[in-house]
């Protein structure tokens, strides 16, 4: 098993849903609300992963898994989904 720390001093805005890898602004947090809500970031391409964060493309989600040298979980048709109804 491998862990992956997020180091507080390293994370830009905590005030704001950043992708894990290119570090792009995928939601906000106002009045503690998350604007776009989960479910439309998800709905939108973007990638959640449990214990990790967010991805905003399956692209991001490739490379960090080659920089992290991690898999992540996929469905058989290969794509990355923690939520697949």
């Amino acid at each position: 098993m491998k862990f992956v720390v997020n180091e507080p001093s390293k994370i830009p805005d905590p005030d704001s849903v950043i992708c894990s890898y290119c570090k792009k602004t995928i939601a906000e947090f106002i009045n503690d609300k998350m604007i776009p809500d989960p479910e439309t970031c998800y709905k939108n391409g973007n990638i959640p992963v449990p214990n990790f964060g967010w991805l905003c493309s399956f692209e991001c989600a490739e490379k960090i898994e080659k920089k992290l040298d991690i898999k992540f979980m996929r469905t058989p048709e290969g794509k990355i989904d923690y939520y697949q109804a």
